[in-house]
């Protein structure tokens, strides 16, 4: 029998308190800041951001190597950048400067996009002046686009090369991201347009992410868009993203990376276990996207099975709180499968057929009469949704007491580490408060690796904690400072007619178009930004048809979180497919909709007795965010 273990990370709901606990915020007044990535003097507009080693220029779809990590990436090969923008306060210059962490053998400095002989072609190169120890810097004076002194609203498109002149290993040529400077305004997400896709600053309405925003791409790598830094990425985030990066990568039974060329990492051997869902966060969490659902009969290995002796979410007496698949020794103590796929079929008011279909599992061991199955989601934009002020959350939960259409959002409250209440933010039924213990609480359920906030865990007695709070600290800040990707097709007719009806349909109800992050987080990046999420972070009865029968906390079965929405047109290039919603079930996102019932009725009727015209339209909206 399993030891069900005393986590560090006391988890409660309200209803086990005695009054209904205030929600503490996890970031106020009192919260020490980071350096902030813009801030303006007397003098100058003052922007900080960073960048990595590229193989490849951005336009270049031909190569597939600028979004691609090279070999040793965590190695010297990210720099910050300092932009002084005189002109912004009636000066006559703006100053580049930028901080390596090797030394260079040609500090190549390139601006003003040409791209007429090739597509990394600029009017203006230079070899940057080495300025301090590793410090280059160049000052800019003129648009020589236009040959002129610079003026307010020019644009200036820079990037920036990392020629190494002895790098530890790996290759020693880089180039650099490329990244569009507005002069008096700062770094923006930048669209190419014309025949030479020369850079232009995107419509703040493409910003799902605020300024973490990702640029369009131009380099043919649909798999790789959920694995950038952010658009705005301060220098203080740029290595710990690195090394976070390799962490999520690493395999913690054998210390190999997943990509190839890279070292074994022997710090994070033999930490696997006994028992574990998969070898890596990687491996679940494939391209940073979506898992999608095994073939019928094959091994569940991308899944989370969440277990329950009862409806109320107690231990298993034999398997625990999760199914772990896997074992050191060989001899897993269950695994599951989709034994079948049932059809549920139905019609559009205009007589068209659907057909979607529900998962039937089946187990090898023991079979637990309650349990939850949750397919691993995307990961971006999760340092922007931890960045959301509790009292905004809790106001949209407020209006929804309000509403006469039955929908009825209600925030999830869990008690941290030192039984504080906070609110519940991530996981299908939001019943992790922060980036910090939703990754401590997947590398404690999901391989088996304690940290200091999961000190235990799910099989045997666990002790020392076998991940550091500094390498926790790492893989955190990697998946909070992941770039969202813009939002697509902004002057298509179509989509807009679907975003109109998305929001006569009240899909908005609970996916929640607007927020400002706080002020208070700590990551520069992250604070004071307009999103575009499409969630409330709230918990919502989904009606029967997408319940099962696990609660967690407060949440019952049928009760889900509502799952954001931004860079959801990008499953298919990023997963391979098609899986949505908490099972995959959902091949398409038409499916998707179709499931909702419950509080989510009203919606999916409306948009069941739409014209084909209408649902495609409000699709194509889907598919551009």
């Amino acid at each position: 029998m399993k030891h069900r273990q005393t986590m560090a990370l006391v988890l409660a709901t309200a209803a086990t308190l005695n009054a209904a606990p205030q929600i503490v915020p996890l970031f106020d007044a009192t919260t020490k800041l980071e350096p902030a990535v813009q801030e303006e003097r007397t003098d100058a507009l003052i922007t900080r951001l960073a960048d990595r080693a590229r193989s490849r220029h951005a336009r270049e779809g031909r190569f597939h190597s600028y979004d691609l990590y090279a070999t040793f990436y965590w190695e010297e090969r990210t720099i910050g950048i300092e932009i002084v923008d005189h002109v912004a306060k009636g000066g006559k210059d703006v100053v580049f400067s930028y901080d390596t962490l090797a030394e260079l053998s040609a500090p190549e400095f390139r601006c003003f996009f040409r791209g007429i002989n090739t597509e990394a072609e600029y009017h203006f190169n230079t070899l940057a002046p080495l300025v301090a120890p590793n410090r280059h810097s160049v000052k800019v004076t003129h648009n020589v686009m236009e040959k002129r002194p610079l003026q307010m609203g020019d644009r200036i498109e820079v990037e920036i090369s990392q020629f190494m002149k002895a790098p530890q290993h790996g290759q020693k040529n880089y180039y650099g991201t490329t990244f569009l400077y507005v002069v008096g305004r700062g770094v923006v997400p930048w669209e190419g347009k014309g025949d030479k896709l020369d850079s232009f600053p995107l419509p703040e309405k493409a910003w799902l992410g605020g300024l973490t925003t990702l640029p369009y791409p131009y380099s043919d790598e649909p798999a790789h868009r959920f694995k950038q830094m952010a658009g705005n990425i301060a220098p203080l985030s740029a290595q710990p993203f690195m090394l976070g990066r390799r962490l999520h990568h690493t395999n913690f039974g054998d210390g190999s990376h997943s990509e190839k060329g890279n070292p074994v990492f022997e710090g994070q051997q033999g930490k696997l276990g006994p028992q574990f869902v998969a070898h890596s966060c990687i491996a679940c969490h494939v391209n940073n996207g979506r898992a999608l659902p095994p073939e019928i009969g094959k091994p569940m290995y991308q899944t989370v099975m969440k277990l329950g002796a009862d409806e109320k979410g107690g231990p298993h007496p034999k398997l625990g709180s999760a199914l772990l698949p896997h074992s050191i020794n060989g001899k897993p103590e269950a695994v599951a499968s989709i034994a079948r796929w049932q059809s549920v079929e139905g019609n559009y008011a205009d007589g068209t057929p659907f057909a979607l279909r529900r998962p039937v599992y089946a187990f090898t061991g023991e079979t637990p009469s309650h349990f939850s199955v949750r397919l691993t989601p995307q990961l971006v934009g999760l340092g922007l949704l931890e960045a959301i002020d509790e009292a905004d959350v809790l106001a949209v939960a407020e209006a929804n007491g309000k509403r006469d259409d039955g929908i009825r959002g209600r925030a999830q409250i869990v008690l941290d580490e030192n039984g504080q209440p906070r609110l519940g933010r991530f996981g299908y039924k939001a019943g992790q408060p922060s980036v910090r213990h939703q990754i401590a609480s997947a590398f404690n359920s999901d391989m088996s690796v304690t940290t200091s906030l999961f000190s235990k865990p799910d099989v045997g007695t666990g002790g020392k904690p076998e991940l550091s709070d500094a390498d926790l600290a790492n893989i955190t800040r990697y998946i909070s400072t992941l770039g969202v990707s813009a939002r697509r097709d902004l002057e298509d007719p179509e989509a807009q007619r679907g975003e109109q009806l998305f929001a006569e349909a009240s899909c908005t109800a609970c996916h929640t178009a607007n927020f400002t992050t706080s002020k208070h987080h700590p990551f520069a990046e992250l604070r004071a930004q307009k999103i575009h999420p499409f969630t409330d972070l709230l918990l919502h009865d989904m009606g029967a048809g997408l319940a099962d029968n696990l609660g967690e906390h407060e949440a019952a079965g049928a009760d889900w979180r509502t799952p954001p929405l931004w860079s959801i047109g990008l499953t298919e290039g990023v997963s391979g497919g098609g899986g949505y919603l908490h099972d995959g079930r959902a091949r398409t996102l038409e499916e998707a909709i179709l499931w909702h019932d419950g509080e989510g009725g009203k919606s999916k009727e409306f948009f069941r007795t739409m014209s084909v015209v209408d649902r495609a339209a409000l699709v194509r909206f889907l598919k551009s965010l």
